[in-house]
């Protein structure tokens, strides 16, 4: 009996490897506590990839949210704990999202 075929992902293997570890370094660094989960999910229908990384981080205001992906766009509240960084990482992420005919979105409960 032959095996059912498995849906296959077209694409550029590097850049969905850059996005997928950008989103979890950015939650592993603000995630003190708690946990973080990364899930996949793909919809055979419209063939779309569905990824979202939850965690415990935290959080983000309300007015944080439009900033959150634009260059630089360091919170001013975590600047401290991501010195190491320049604030590059969810603007390339986006960048990666969107030319490939993607979206891309953050949502949070605010902080804390």
């Amino acid at each position: 009996m032959p095996e059912p075929s498995l849906p296959q992902l077209v694409g550029d293997q590097r850049r969905l490897m850059q996005v997928l570890i950008n989103l979890a370094k950015n939650a592993i660094k603000f995630t003190q506590s708690g946990r973080i989960d990364i899930r996949v999910q793909y919809d055979k229908q419209s063939a779309t990839l569905m990824v979202k990384v939850l965690d415990t981080g935290l959080g983000i205001t309300e007015d944080e949210l439009p900033t959150l992906f634009s260059k630089f766009g360091k919170l001013q509240r975590t600047a401290e704990m991501n010195s190491a960084g320049i604030g590059l990482g969810l603007t390339i992420v986006k960048e990666i999202v969107e030319r490939s005919g993607g979206t891309i979105v953050a949502q949070s409960d605010g902080p804390n």
